[in-house]
């Protein structure tokens, strides 16, 4: 099998095995820029149930950036408790809304550039909120999931470690038709079977097809190399 059908292959069965899991949290707010701003912004360093609790408490306080500067400090902070480093996540909701109302006219803007902009959007928030906001798709976006699993799977040279630099190396292998979904298929995929410490190689469908490179841990034993696997 060529390195394509090998690709091709892995996306297969990862999207066969992706409809019997949980969806994302920012899979609630496609084509929803606003929502899915702000929902991205919460999501940074927290697991995806927290990120939902605190997303859908905000919204339903207010769901636009108007609205939402009227809410009180403590308002938008209760809210978002959930999350890790709540206080400055607060900040930055009314900060994003201030820019949002004062600079942009209350629309989200489309360019990655201007996303980077706004406090607490760095370049992977911005390419989440274009994918899910505005069904942008001209990068991946790059969190902890598609950065470990996309290195074992041998796509991404081990040694990279900046989001935007694993973006433009996956650009090179993956066909431009997984881009869109490659993300949230591999946060489900680290989720539920290749986890940070743990993954479950023995008994996953990918074994056949995965070098598993970098995998030190399996099941409840630690190992010194992949090839005990």
């Amino acid at each position: 099998m060529n390195d394509e059908a090998r690709i091709r292959e892995i996306y297969r069965r990862i999207s066969e095995a992706a409809q019997h899991w949980p969806t994302t949290t920012l899979d609630h707010y496609q084509g929803q820029p606003f929502k899915a701003l702000i929902a991205g912004m919460l999501s940074a360093q927290t697991r995806e149930e927290q990120t939902l609790q605190a997303a859908e408490t905000l919204f339903a306080l207010a769901d636009n950036p108007y609205d939402m500067l009227q809410l009180t400090d403590e308002q938008i902070l209760r809210a978002v408790q959930p999350v890790s480093f709540s206080q400055n996540k607060a900040k930055y909701v009314r900060e994003i809304c201030q820019r949002l109302v004062e600079v942009d006219g209350g629309v989200v803007p489309r360019d990655l550039e201007k996303l980077m902009q706004y406090r607490g959007v760095g370049w992977k928030v911005a390419v989440l909120t274009r994918q899910v906001g505005f069904d942008i798709h001209d990068d991946i976006t790059v969190d902890v999931h598609v950065n470990r699993i996309s290195k074992r799977l041998g796509l991404v040279n081990p040694a990279t470690k900046q989001p935007a630099k694993i973006n433009d190396e996956l650009k090179q292998v993956l066909p431009r038709e997984f881009w869109a979904r490659w993300n949230p298929l591999l946060v489900l995929f680290g989720r539920e079977v290749c986890k940070p410490t743990y993954p479950q190689c023995a008994t996953c469908f990918l074994r056949d097809l995965c070098p598993r490179i970098g995998v030190v841990q399996i099941g409840p034993r630690r190992f010194k190399n992949a090839e005990y696997l």
